[in-house]
C-alpha cells in the first residue's frame, strides 16, 4: 500500500486529448488506485501547448474521471512540473511533504521506468517504486533515455540527495526548462 500513485503524463493535443502513452499511463495509475495500491491519483504537468492552455495534469485529471471511473475526490493534479525531473521536484515539495507521505508508487511507461526510478529517488532522498505501462521500444527511445539521464546526472552532480532546497536552487539555475534558456524561467521560491 501506497500514500499515493503518481502518474507522469507524456503528450496531448489542443484540446486536452491524451496521446496513446499518456492514455497507457494514465489507464495503469487509475486501475492500481482501483484496486488499493493507494487512495490517491496524483497527475503531473503544465499547461506546455503554445496553441493551448490546457494543463496537462488537468486533461488527464478529467479523462480519469470522464472515461476511467475515478472520483474527482480521489485525483490530486500537480501543474508546475515540465519534465519528468519537476515531477519529482514538485510533488515532493507541494504534495509529499505538506501531507507527510511516506510512500509513493510512480507510474510511467516501461522505456521510462529506469530513468524515472533514479531521478525520483534521488529527488525524494530514498527509494522510489515506480511502475511501467506497456509501451513501445527502439533504439531511438534507449538512446534519448540514456542522453536524458546523463543530463540529469550532469545537471544536478553534488547536490546532496534529498536536499529539497538545494535541488530546487540546481532546477531553477542549471536545468534548461526551468531557468529560462528553453521555457520562461521559475521564481525564486517554489510554488
Amino acid at each position: 500500500m501506497h500514500d499515493a500513485v503518481i502518474v507522469l503524463a507524456n503528450l496531448m493535443d489542443a484540446e486536452g486529448r491524451l496521446n496513446h502513452e499518456s492514455l497507457a499511463r494514465l489507464s495503469l495509475a487509475c486501475k492500481l488506485v482501483r484496486a488499493g495500491e493507494a487512495p490517491v491519483l496524483v497527475t503531473c504537468g503544465w499547461d506546455y501547448r503554445d496553441d493551448s492552455e490546457i494543463r496537462i495534469a488537468e486533461a488527464m485529471s478529467q479523462h480519469a474521471i470522464q472515461h476511467l471511473l475515478m472520483d474527482k475526490s480521489q485525483i490530486i493534479t500537480e501543474p508546475h512540473s515540465r519534465d519528468t525531473v519537476g515531477d519529482a521536484v514538485f510533488t515532493k515539495r507541494n504534495l509529499v511533504n505538506p501531507y507527510r507521505w511516506r510512500s509513493v508508487l510512480v507510474v510511467t511507461t516501461n522505456y521510462h521506468v529506469n530513468r524515472t526510478r533514479e531521478i525520483f529517488s534521488f529527488i525524494y532522498g530514498r527509494n522510489v517504486d515506480v511502475a511501467g505501462a506497456e509501451s513501445p521500444d527502439s533504439a531511438a527511445l534507449v538512446t534519448s533515455e540514456a542522453k536524458s539521464l546523463e543530463a540529469f546526472r550532469s545537471t544536478f552532480n553534488g547536490v546532496p540527495a534529498g536536499n529539497d532546497e538545494a535541488i530546487y536552487q540546481r532546477l531553477r539555475t542549471a536545468h534548461p526548462f526551468y531557468n529560462g534558456e528553453v521555457y520562461p524561467a521559475i521564481s525564486q521560491q517554489a510554488p
